[in-house]
C-alpha cells in the first residue's frame, strides 16, 4: 500500500478520488491508472512513512506483550491487571509522543521546502536579457515570425541556466509577439517547455500541497481504532453479563 496525492479528480473501479487529497491505495492497477492519467503522484516523504510504520510496530509489540502477560499472570489476577495497566499506560504515552513527533516533522519539512523555494529563485543574466530584447524587437518587424521564432527556440535551447531563467522571467514580452497566430503559439510552447526545466518551483509547490494534505492525516489513528474496538467489545461483554 502506498500514499498518492491527487492533483485532479479521478474515477477508477467505481471509486472517486478528489483533487487535493491523499489516499492509501493498494491496488497496483489503480496506482498506474491515476499516474498515467496525470491525476496523481506518489507521496514521497520517507521519514513520515517511517513514523507511520513505528506506530503500527508499537501496537503490534503491545499486543504480543499483552498476550505474554496474560499467560504469565493467569493465576494472579491482581498482578495481571496491574501489569496490563502499566503496559497500556506505556503504549498511550508512546503513541502520544509519536503523534507529536509526526506534527513536528511536518513543520520541519514545510520549513525546509519553503527555504528551498527561496533558494531556487534563479539568477537572471543581463547579457541574456539584452539578447532577448533585441530578438523581440527584431520579431516585431519580421516578415517570417514563425521561422525566426524557430531559430530563437534553437538559440534558447543552447543557453545556460541563467539565460533560460531570463527568458522564463520575461516570457510575457515574447508571448506578445505571437499575437493570435496559432503556429507561433506552438513554437512558443516549445520554448516555454525548454526554459521551465530550470525552474523547480512547481515541484516544490506540489510537495508543499502534499504536506498540507498530510496535516489531516492522524498517524495515531490505528491506536484509536484499536481502543474503540476494545471499548465496544467490553461494552458488549458487560451487556451480555447483565442480561445473564
Amino acid at each position: 500500500m502506498a500514499k498518492f496525492y491527487f492533483t485532479g479528480e479521478h474515477i477508477e473501479g467505481g471509486n472517486r478520488y478528489s483533487a487535493g487529497n491523499i489516499y492509501d491505495i493498494q491496488e497496483t492497477h489503480v496506482q498506474e491508472s491515476a499516474i498515467s492519467a496525470g491525476k496523481a503522484v506518489k507521496v514521497d516523504f520517507p521519514k513520515l512513512d517511517t513514523m507511520d510504520y513505528a506506530v503500527n510496530s508499537l501496537i503490534e509489540r503491545y499486543k504480543k506483550s499483552k498476550e505474554t502477560l496474560e499467560r504469565r499472570f493467569a493465576d494472579i489476577p491482581s498482578e495481571r491487571e496491574y501489569q496490563l495497566e502499566q503496559l497500556e499506560e506505556q503504549l498511550k504515552a508512546d503513541i502520544a509522543k509519536a503523534g507529536e513527533d509526526y506534527k513536528i516533522e511536518l513543520t520541519v519539512l514545510e520549513k525546509e521546502l519553503a527555504q528551498e523555494a527561496v533558494k531556487s529563485t534563479l539568477k537572471t543574466d543581463e547579457q541574456a536579457l539584452q539578447f532577448l530584447d533585441n530578438e523581440i524587437a527584431r520579431l516585431s518587424y519580421s516578415d517570417d515570425v514563425i521561422g525566426d521564432l524557430r531559430l530563437l527556440s534553437i538559440k534558447v535551447n543552447g543557453m545556460n541556466a541563467e539565460g533560460k531563467a531570463t527568458v522564463l522571467s520575461n516570457f510575457g514580452k515574447l508571448a506578445n509577439v505571437a499575437g493570435d497566430n496559432a503556429e507561433a503559439k506552438e513554437v512558443l510552447k516549445s520554448i516555454l517547455s525548454t526554459v521551465k526545466k530550470v525552474d523547480n518551483t512547481a515541484q516544490i509547490d506540489l510537495k508543499l500541497r502534499q504536506l498540507q494534505a498530510l496535516k489531516g492525516h492522524d498517524v495515531t489513528a490505528p491506536y484509536h481504532r484499536m481502543q474503540l474496538i476494545k471499548e465496544n467489545r467490553d461494552k458488549l461483554s458487560n451487556e451480555i453479563g447483565g442480561a445473564l
